[in-house]
């Protein structure tokens, strides 16, 4: 048998602009603004901390730094609901896709064969807007590949359940004869 490797044409690629992507839930928007908000607020208690013991002899550094801080945080909150409003991600017959990112667009596609196992995760705040995070583990790390947030708690369930049929049926299919008997003879 001789090894043969035939080129496949661009043309019949499937093109990304044709995937339809599921939104992340609007409750997701207020979790993004939230957690920028929380940690604005302890730069805000930094900067309480620094006017309090300003050891400068007149204030403007101080209004200064609230001036920067106040630009900073709006920007932030822009930047947390564009972030919100380009993310999505897709089911496919073969994998997942996930889309992020405001300068830096990415596209991250996990087929299931490749997938050890997912999981949910809730923290406080996505926790008070019935949210989750889904995480996606493939083999090789002990950190998620792919991590979707903004998910409604429902909503995560079932496609971590998809993902674990899924990735059951792969194993399944995949595995060698051998390995699915369960008698105590091999095969015939």
């Amino acid at each position: 048998m001789i090894f043969q490797n035939a080129q496949v044409p661009l043309a019949e690629l499937p093109s990304i602009e044709n995937v339809d992507f599921q939104r992340l839930s609007p409750a997701y928007r207020k979790v993004e603004v939230i957690a920028t908000s929380i940690f604005f607020a302890i730069l805000l208690m930094g900067w309480l901390v620094f006017y309090l013991i300003n050891p400068f002899k007149s204030a403007w550094p101080s209004w200064v730094l609230l001036a920067v801080w106040g630009v900073l945080f709006a920007l932030a909150v822009r930047a947390a609901l564009r972030r919100f409003a380009a993310e999505g991600y897709a089911l496919r017959q073969h994998d997942i896709l996930h889309k992020h990112g405001i300068w830096w667009r990415t596209v991250t596609a996990i087929p299931y064969n490749r997938m050890q196992h997912c999981e949910i995760s809730r923290g406080p705040v996505e926790s008070a807007f019935g949210l989750a995070t889904l995480r996606v583990f493939t083999a090789g790390g002990s950190s998620s590949d792919l991590s979707i947030g903004g998910l409604p708690v429902e909503e995560a369930q079932r496609v971590k359940e998809f993902i674990t049929a899924r990735i059951g049926g792969v194993n399944r299919a995949s595995s060698s004869p051998l390995e699915s008997h369960t008698g105590d003879a091999p095969p015939q």
